[in-house]
C-alpha cells in the first residue's frame, strides 16, 4: 500500500494535528524517555515558525497540535537567533543560508523531522540500540480554529484516561494540560491561540471545564463552552471524544463543512472521487472530515 498523501497549506497560517508511532508499535518510552521527547519538542517549538497548542507522549506514540505560522511574519533577526541557537559555535551566515532556513523553519515536515531524529538518536545512544526507532512517516491532519481544533486537543489530552493510567487528565505529566496545570505553562510554551482570547488564567480555567464537561455530558445534557463573550457563541464537546476516534489521527482535514470544501480547491486531484464529500462527524454536527488522498 502507497503512502498517504499530505496537505500542507503554503501562504496562510494554518492549524495541524500531528501524530508519529514507534515501529511496529512497540512500548519502547519511559518516564526519561517521555521527559526527554518533550525537552526536545519544546527545544525545535523555539527554532520553528511554530505555535504548540496541544501534545502528549504516551508509550509508544506522540501528539502535537501545532499552528503554523507565516515565514515573512518573521524578521532576519528573528532568523539570525535562531540559526544561533541551532548553531552555537558559529558566528555568520550568509543571505542564501537565511533565505533557507526560512523556508525550512516554516515546514513542518522538517519540524517533526528534527524532533525525531534528534530523539532517536539520543534513544538509540542511551540503550544501546541501532535501527529504525519510529515507524511509518509521521501523520497529519489540518484543522480549522475554534470547534475542530478545541475538540482535537481535548481529544489528545484525554489519550492517559483512555489508557487508564490516571483518572484526572492534568494528572498526566507528559501532556499539554499536564503541563498547563503542574507547570503553569513554564516559558509560555504553550498557547490557545486559535480557540481563546482571554489571559491564561481564565483560558486554563474553560478549557478544564471541557475535559469535565466530556464526561458529565450524559449525565447532565452538556457540553459547551463559552468562547465569545461579545458574540455568546458556544463549542459543544461531546463524550464520544471518551472513545477512540479514528478521523482525529488518519483523516486529512477537519473542521466546518465549508472549511472541507475549501479545501477541496487546494487539494485538487489529490483527493480520491469516493472521498470528494464532507463526511459529518460524530463529535458535532458542525465538524465534518474528509480522509483519503490520491497516493
Amino acid at each position: 500500500m502507497g503512502r498517504m498523501r499530505r496537505l500542507k497549506i503554503k501562504g496562510e497560517e494554518a492549524w495541524y494535528h500531528l501524530i508519529s508511532r514507534t515501529v511496529g508499535g512497540e512500548f519502547y518510552f519511559n518516564d526519561v524517555e517521555k521527559e526527554k521527547l518533550v525537552n526536545i519538542i519544546k527545544y525545535f517549538s523555539k527554532i520553528y515558525f511554530v505555535k504548540v497548542i496541544g501534545y502528549c507522549v504516551m508509550s509508544n506514540h506522540f501528539h502535537l497540535v501545532i499552528k503554523s505560522e507565516l515565514p515573512s511574519s518573521y524578521t532576519k533577526q528573528d532568523i539570525l537567533k535562531r540559526l544561533n541557537m541551532l548553531y552555537p559555535k558559529r558566528k555568520d551566515f550568509s543571505d542564501e543560508e537565511i533565505k533557507k532556513h526560512r523556508e525550512k523553519f516554516s515546514d513542518i515536515s522538517e519540524y517533526m523531522k528534527s524532533i525525531k531524529l534528534t530523539f532517536s538518536r539520543w534513544f538509540n545512544k542511551l540503550h544501546d540500540r541501532k535501527g529504525y526507532l519510529w515507524g511509518d512517516r509521521f501523520k497529519s491532519v489540518l484543522i480549522e480554529s475554534g470547534e475542530a481544533l478545541v475538540n482535537t486537543i481535548a481529544y489528545i489530552d484525554l489519550n492517559p484516561i483512555r489508557a487508564k493510567i490516571v483518572k484526572r487528565p492534568e494528572d498526566y505529566r507528559w501532556s499539554s494540560i499536564g503541563y498547563r496545570i503542574q507547570f503553569g505553562n513554564k516559558d509560555k510554551f504553550l498557547s490557545f491561540d486559535g480557540i481563546f482570547n482571554y489571559t491564561e488564567k481564565i483560558e486554563i480555567r474553560k478549557y478544564l471545564s471541557i475535559l469535565y464537561q466530556i464526561g458529565m455530558e450524559e449525565r447532565q445534557g452538556k457540553g459547551k463552552i463559552l468562547l465569545n463573550e461579545k458574540s455568546k457563541r458556544e463549542y459543544k464537546v461531546s463524550s464520544v471524544l471518551k472513545n477512540r476516534i479514528r478521523y482525529f489521527s488518519d483523516g486529512v482535514v477537519i473542521g466546518s463543512k465549508e472549511f472541507i470544501l475549501n479545501y477541496y480547491n487546494i487539494a485538487g486531484k489529490l483527493i480520491k472521487k469516493k472521498e470528494r464529500k464532507a463526511h459529518k462527524s460524530s463529535i458535532s454536527e458542525n465538524i465534518y472530515s474528509f480522509r483519503c488522498l490520491v497516493n
